[in-house]
């Protein structure tokens, strides 16, 4: 689906939710991985307002990342504790709108802190990068703050650690070289021979970085947005996550070349673990886990840029760390002292 192909559809959409003299107008895909999304201009005269809309991909089966509404709950539980996200206007099943599932969100002020490059990203100013990663990690123990037993009852099943690695080991015969698989298969069976016993379960991002915060040049945060892989699980996830992407030691020489958001993991933690109230146990595991997570998610995401069905050449700058990755989560596992080195 294109921009061009949406327009008169959101045209349609906008009459009916407005009123016949609005126009739609600078309907653009937006960047990212974050499936269909385009933003676009709503104008009834008096200045456009800009929004973005999210949809299913048509044809294909509503799971996971590819079940847009299920965001939709989340995002408004979210909004309603005081997270910053983009607020949701409009949801729909009905396929007559837009051919499929959709909802449309406020387009957000700000921009992204980009891990690998200052093009579109936020300007960062004399005390450097620090103030927007603290705040991120402060809103991260917000966001696992929520009580999602009486906020989002019923809105999914936590999902059991040694099942979600066997989710993501199920992917591993699908890498770009064998080789990322069976590297990745060594990683999967040291972090099933250690699953912690007891993590503190609730909402968890999944993709917790400074790519998806939208952030002004002061580093207050004005939404964070992807939601698409989020669930009710082991919370550390998310940490460990927004560890390693900061974090020069997980990957490969040509990747920390390229890295601009780099801080002191011990600092990150010790931010985090302040705001949460809390001691993160296991945080080298769960580092390990996302080491884990990532490195099987890149080599997929290569395999399918490399037979030309997903064009991405971003993952075939990554092809080195996927090798890399596995090894820093051998790493942590035999020596938890790795989180900081």
């Amino acid at each position: 689906m294109t921009a061009e192909d949406l327009a008169p559809a959101l045209q349609r959409w906008a009459e009916a939710q407005y009123g016949a003299d609005v126009r739609v107008d600078d309907v653009t895909k937006m960047p990212g991985n974050a499936g269909l999304s385009f933003g676009f201009g709503v104008d009834d005269g008096s200045g456009a307002a800009r929004r973005v809309i999210r949809l299913a991909p048509p044809g294909v089966t509503k799971r996971g990342n590819t079940d847009v509404l299920r965001q939709v709950p989340l995002l408004n539980v979210l909004q309603r504790n005081g997270i910053p996200v983009a607020a949701v206007e409009w949801s729909s099943d009905d396929p007559a709108w837009f051919g499929t599932d959709a909802f449309v969100q406020r387009f957000l002020p700000g921009a992204p802190l980009h891990m690998g490059s200052d093009a579109g990203s936020v300007p960062v100013g004399a005390d450097g990068v620090e103030p927007f990663v603290a705040h991120a990690a402060q809103t991260l123990a917000r966001i696992h703050a929520i009580d999602w037993r009486t906020e989002l009852d019923g809105w999914e099943e936590p999902r059991d650690l040694p099942a979600d690695v066997g989710f993501w080991r199920g992917l591993q015969a699908k890498a770009a070289e064998p080789q990322m698989g069976e590297r990745a298969e060594q990683l999967a069976v040291a972090l099933l021979d250690s699953v912690p016993a007891a993590p503190p379960v609730g909402i968890f991002h999944g993709d917790f970085h400074t790519n998806n915060i939208m952030y002004l040049p002061d580093a207050t945060i004005t939404g964070v947005v992807d939601w698409e892989i989020s669930g009710i699980g082991a919370q550390p996830l998310d940490i460990g996550w927004l560890s390693i992407f900061t974090d020069p030691t997980c990957w490969a020489p040509d990747r920390q070349a390229q890295m601009r958001v780099v801080v002191d993991p011990q600092w990150l933690l010790g931010v985090y673990q302040e705001a949460a109230g809390r001691q993160v146990s296991d945080a080298a595991w769960f580092k390990a886990y996302a080491c884990y997570r990532f490195s099987v998610i890149a080599a997929f995401n290569l395999r399918l840029h490399r037979k030309g069905y997903r064009p991405d050449p971003h993952y075939e700058e990554l092809a080195a760390s996927t090798y890399a990755l596995a090894d820093k989560g051998l790493e942590l596992l035999r020596d938890p002292a790795q989180f900081a080195v």
